[in-house]
């Protein structure tokens, strides 16, 4: 009798897993969509890592160290912060993007841009100093409220050395990180202020970027290697 009841149970169980409990099985098929879109989102990454470093080495691209230094540094902040309010798969972007992000910093110690202005030093320092009040704080909706910010002058040595050199730079890899971003927001588990304010940024920056450089092939009237 006991084997009985506990088979009798068994199939109630997978009875009401399959037929009953209709909202379950969306759950489940919802968390094995966004551990795709956030593997996905990741592998894209790499490719676009991969296009960027390769260029890199082969000297078309000069990275601006300050700026990926400071990328690297935030990118690590809003992966943190992420973590912390339960983005699960989407967050796996963010982590693979801080780690890209440091690669390319390294590079560009040998491979990057040589020509550094004061204007680059101020925007560094602003960048650096923006980070002690995420130091300070323990809220991670004020660390990725912070971070947005810092991004805009973490930019401006890139933009600059863009607006001078715009073919110095591969925009392939930046569309990449744009439609990862976009697709890694879809892979969050917890949609929030926190988890989507940073990945929105990146979409936003990388677009104007993009368009800034292209707008100065053309002033330049060189053919553009996008």
């Amino acid at each position: 009798m006991p084997c009985r009841e506990i088979a009798t149970s068994g199939f109630a169980l997978l009875a009401m897993t399959i037929f009953g409990h209709e909202e379950t099985r969306k759950n489940m098929m919802d968390v094995t969509l966004q551990e795709f879109l956030g593997a996905f989102a990741s592998l894209m990454g790499i490719v676009g890592t991969v296009i960027y470093v390769r260029s890199i080495l082969k000297g078309r691209t000069k990275p601006h160290l300050y700026s990926w230094l400071v990328f690297a540094i935030l990118t690590g902040i809003a992966f943190t912060a992420q973590i912390s309010d339960n983005a699960g798969p989407g967050a796996w972007v963010m982590g693979f993007t801080a780690a890209s992000c440091a690669l390319i910093a390294l590079l560009s110690l040998k491979y990057g841009e040589q020509n550094i202005t004061i204007s680059d030093k101020i925007a560094l320092a602003v960048s650096l100093s923006a980070i002690i009040p995420w130091l300070l704080l323990d809220d991670p909706l004020l660390s990725v409220i912070i971070i947005s910010v810092i991004d805009v002058f973490a930019m401006y040595p890139t933009v600059r050395k863009t607006w001078h050199k715009p073919f110095e730079e591969n925009l392939t890899p930046f569309n990449i990180a744009t439609i990862k971003s976009i697709i890694s927001m879809f892979a969050l588990t917890n949609i929030t202020v926190v988890t989507t304010l940073y990945p929105f940024m990146i979409v936003a920056v990388n677009t104007l970027f993009v368009l800034l450089c292209l707008y100065r092939r053309q002033v330049l009237k060189k053919p553009a290697t996008i």
